[in-house]
């Protein structure tokens, strides 16, 4: 019984309680996604729901597309098919961890136990990945604010919106400026993951840390290697930004298909509607519950009610079931690659396969 009282137990009881009153309130509440499905005047044009679907499919390729520009650069026997695993992979941890942690850690298990990708340079490109992520997405956020404003000033309660908004801000550059520093400061890198190392050597979980000082001096040094060599190579970085972008688009146009599914004379544009989820996915992420749950449907229907009208419960259902239970049960077969993981991949890995480059 004790096993059952610890924290993550707690928490994932607490989760699964919430996502589970929040679908059926969706569902069979009044204009609930129940009465739109039994009202014979309401047609939903399923055809832009499947088109929905396939947005977020192209989500997570666009994903594997920047993986695999980023890991091929090393090891050029690194396939497409490969990025997709890792996507797929990573993408089932992130949505079942509290603010999306777990998946970069998985994501290097797998290049490195499957890929025999080095850890460091696993590392190194992941997290570049990731600060191009928040980057392009910091930069939507921006441009959303500074081309649609009235729909903030439209809110019910814009001061309230507002703040939240400035605070997902400065969520967002704090842990952008952190990553910042941590790849291209090789002693605070150094100091850092000693700290954590000796840390978890008092509590059990690490042990003869100072054996393995000299491995990790090499992945690190491995790791600011990776970081400065994708800034050398612009032919790498661009694509990967242009990719996260498309990624960011597709992500937030299933909201757009959604609106042309369940509105029967849509009037808003696709702006409009990547600007709002924009909005929506800023304030969601400043929860650290595993897909911001209660967040993430709180904020949708604050943003959308203007645009949805009556269907706006049915619309919120159908968007998280696409975007995040649907992500889940498609990406959960893949998280068997890495079942029974429960430590950190070792240091010792085969060195980057990475090729010489003539002299331009």
């Amino acid at each position: 019984m004790k096993r059952f009282l610890k924290p993550k137990y707690i928490l994932n009881a607490v989760v699964i309680g919430l996502c589970v009153g929040i679908t059926l309130y969706f569902f069979f509440s009044d204009d609930g996604l129940n009465s739109l499905l039994n009202n014979p005047e309401q047609n939903i044009a399923w055809q832009w729901i499947i088109v929905a679907l396939l947005s977020e499919v192209a989500y997570l390729m666009f994903e594997a597309a920047g993986f695999y520009i980023l890991i091929k650069d090393g090891y050029p026997d690194f396939r497409y098919i490969d990025a997709v695993k890792v996507s797929l992979m990573g993408a089932f941890w992130s949505a079942v961890t509290p603010s999306s942690t777990g998946g970069q850690p998985m994501q290097i298990y797998l290049l490195h136990s499957v890929n025999k990708v080095e850890v460091g340079y696993a590392t190194s490109r992941l997290i570049q990945k990731f600060m191009v992520y928040q980057l392009v997405l910091m930069f939507i956020n921006i441009s959303s604010v500074v081309i649609n404003f009235n729909i903030i000033r439209g809110s019910q309660n814009p001061r309230l919106v507002a703040l939240l908004l400035a605070l997902g801000f400065i969520t967002q550059s704090a842990i952008t400026g952190m990553f910042f520093m941590f790849s291209f400061s090789p002693k605070l890198s150094r100091k850092l993951i000693m700290f954590f190392a000796k840390l978890l050597n008092k509590i059990k979980i690490v042990k003869n840390v100072d054996e393995k000082i000299d491995s990790i001096d090499e992945q690190l040094e491995s790791f600011h290697t990776g970081n400065k060599d994708i800034y050398k190579t612009p032919r790498m970085l661009i694509p990967v930004i242009i990719l996260t972008f498309c990624q960011f688009i597709a992500m937030f146009l299933v909201t757009y298909f959604i609106y042309l599914a369940l509105v029967p004379n849509p009037t808003a544009n696709p702006v409009q509607i990547i600007s709002c989820q924009a909005y929506v996915n800023l304030m969601s992420g400043m929860v650290p519950l595993p897909g911001a749950s209660g967040a993430a449907e709180l904020g949708f229907t604050v943003f959308f009610s203007v645009f949805f009208g009556n269907t706006l419960k049915s619309a919120a259902l159908i968007w998280r079931f696409i975007n995040y239970y649907g992500v889940i049960f498609i990406t959960a077969p893949f998280a068997y690659m890495t079942k029974g993981k429960e430590e950190a991949p070792s240091a010792e890995s085969a060195e980057p396969k990475i090729e010489e480059k003539p002299n331009a």
